[in-house]
């Protein structure tokens, strides 16, 4: 391998991890620099190159993760990470967009511990932020490898248009009062797990694997994006505000229908009647502290905390098996694996 990769692990950062997010930050700073000032101001904000006050801020915002996962995803024969920066610049870019535009649409006032950009800025500021940043993460992937631009935009472009058929879905789940947890799988599939197969599809396609390759790792990437996204259920109700940057209980404060909740909404019981009529039927609008924390307490014994910690560990481990025959270098392999156990694991 050109550039050394070791075991990410939750205990110690690995030199080469901590290279590549150097150089992501290095990338998406070039990236960006051209944007209109005002869209700047908001993009610099909120990858946290700046205050809101538009001063030089300490450090980014952010671990990179989908980007390292690109990365790593490139490596699969030994390769040299570098050659997928591009892919994994595209993936930064449009994932963050998502973000922006996500806290707009759930009206989240703090990410990762500070005021979110529409809360500054504006909704329309915040709006338009995003939409450059897709367009920019179309643009550098288009240049990056033109005669591969087909394919590479391809797998960015669907996997956008599965993002908003999975944000639509969870948008239309806050007003019905049924909401099963296949309807609900159906929805992260497209919200959280498009994005990290994209992510491992285009380091893959970058290291010039082949076809049924590329598909392995993009399935590995699905998988990951679900483990992600039951992590943030999890975290979203048991989480560590001083951790995660949230409000505590965030999730069920707003009443969303979270793997958690609908375990609970599921289960038997009158601990279930209980938690069904303090989620449906308490006064219009956010649950208070006491209702929230009451609510995480009959979520937790009807099941629901234990269930989102035995699924995500099963996807983990339906994740890592195929990776012995989809990525044939040691290193990669394991780099892979820590990072997948990462995201099961995570503390914010």
């Amino acid at each position: 391998m050109h550039q050394h990769l070791g075991a990410a692990t939750m205990a110690h950062e690995p030199d080469w991890l901590r290279e590549a997010r150097s150089s992501l930050e290095a990338g998406l700073r070039e990236a960006v620099a051209d944007l209109e000032p005002f869209s700047h101001r908001a993009v610099a904000y909120y990858f946290g190159w700046q205050d809101e006050h538009g001063r030089s801020s300490p450090g980014p915002s952010g671990r990179r993760r989908l980007g390292s996962l690109t990365l790593l995803a490139a490596c699969l024969n030994g390769g040299d990470w570098h050659q997928a920066l591009p892919a994994a610049l595209a993936c930064e870019l449009a994932f963050n967009a998502a973000v922006i535009h996500d806290d707009i649409i759930d009206h989240d006032h703090t990410r990762r511990g500070r005021p979110t950009v529409w809360t500054l800025f504006g909704e329309a500021a915040a709006i338009l932020a995003g939409n450059a940043l897709t367009a920019v993460a179309f643009d550098v992937l288009a240049t990056a490898r033109p005669a591969q631009a087909a394919e590479t935009t391809g797998w960015l472009a669907r996997t956008v248009v599965q993002l908003n058929a999975g944000q639509l879905l969870d948008v239309r789940f806050e007003d019905r009062t049924v909401v099963t947890l296949p309807d609900y799988l159906a929805m992260v599939d497209g919200k959280a797990g498009a994005f990290a197969e994209c992510g491992c599809a285009l380091g893959a396609v970058f290291a010039g694997a082949d076809a049924e390759t590329v598909a392995g790792l993009a399935s590995f990437g699905n998988r990951l994006g679900l483990i992600w996204q039951l992590r943030n259920d999890y975290l979203g109700i048991w989480g560590d505000p001083a951790l995660t940057g949230k409000e505590p209980r965030a999730d069920l404060k707003s009443r969303k229908k979270t793997y958690p909740v609908l375990v609970a909404l599921a289960h038997g019981g009158e601990e279930r009647e209980r938690f069904a009529d303090l989620y449906r039927s308490s006064p219009p609008g956010l649950l208070s502290d006491d209702a929230s924390h009451l609510a995480a307490d009959l979520i937790e014994q009807c099941g629901g905390r234990e269930a989102t910690l035995r699924e995500t560990r099963r996807l983990l481990d339906e994740a890592l098996a195929p990776l012995e025959h989809l990525v044939p270098d040691t290193t990669a392999r394991e780099a892979l694996s820590a990072l997948a156990t990462a995201f099961a694991l995570s503390d914010r």
